[in-house]
C-alpha cells in the first residue's frame, strides 16, 4: 500500500502498528514510522477515535488504506490526518474526514491532502460519489470542501445540538 505524494505532502496509510504506537505516545510512533510527530497531534476528536479505529482495523486490516497521515515533507512531520469513514462493502457511499494542527492551518496544506486524496479515491478505488459533514460553524472546513468540488445537500444535528452541514462530491473528471 503506498503513500499519496504532493507538492508539499505524504499521505501515509495509518498501518495498524502506527494506531498502537500512537496510543503509547509521540516517541514511539516516531521510532516506528521515523516521522517527527507535531507537539499538537493527535489532537482530541482523533484520541478519541483510535481505539475504535485499532479495534476496527484488527477485524478488517485492508481498511487501514482509508486513513492516512498527512506528513509536513519539507520537516518529514505528521501534521494531521485524513480518513474516508463508513463501512466498506456493497454501495458504501465513503465520507470524507481530515483534521491538521492549528499551528499548520491556513497554509493550504488540507486543501492540498483532500484533493490528492480524493483524486486516489476517484481513479483508483472508482468511487463516483463521496459525502462529508462539517460543524456549520466551521467556515474554513466549508470553503475547503467547497473548493474541491462538494455541494450542500442538506443540514443535521450531531450529538445534542451541534449543527453540521452536509455536502455531497460527484464524480465528475478532477
Amino acid at each position: 500500500m503506498e503513500s499519496i505524494e504532493t507538492e508539499r505532502l505524504l499521505l501515509v496509510p495509518f498501518k495498524i502498528n502506527y494506531i498502537e504506537a500512537t496510543l503509547l505516545g509521540k516517541e514511539t510512533l516516531h521510532n516506528i514510522t521515523g516521522y517527527n510527530v507535531s507537539s499538537e497531534w493527535p489532537g482530541i476528536e482523533f484520541s478519541y477515535y483510535l481505539p475504535f479505529a485499532l479495534e476496527e482495523l484488527r477485524k478488517r486490516p485492508e481498511m487501514e488504506k482509508w486513513t492516512r497521515l498527512i506528513v509536513l515533507k519539507k520537516k518529514n512531520k505528521i501534521i494531521g490526518e485524513i480518513s474516508m469513514q463508513g463501512n466498506v462493502g456493497e454501495g458504501w457511499i465513503p465520507e470524507l474526514g481530515y483534521g491538521i494542527v492549528d499551528s499548520y492551518s491556513n497554509q493550504g496544506f488540507v486543501s492540498e491532502a483532500v484533493k490528492s486524496f480524493l483524486n486516489w479515491i476517484v481513479e483508483v478505488e472508482k468511487h463516483s460519489v463521496i459525502k462529508a459533514k462539517t460543524f456549520s460553524k466551521n467556515k474554513k472546513s466549508q470553503h475547503i470542501l467547497k473548493n474541491n468540488g462538494f455541494v450542500e445537500t442538506g443540514e443535521g444535528i450531531i450529538g445534542r445540538d451541534e449543527k453540521v452541514i452536509k455536502f455531497e462530491l460527484r464524480n465528475e473528471k478532477r
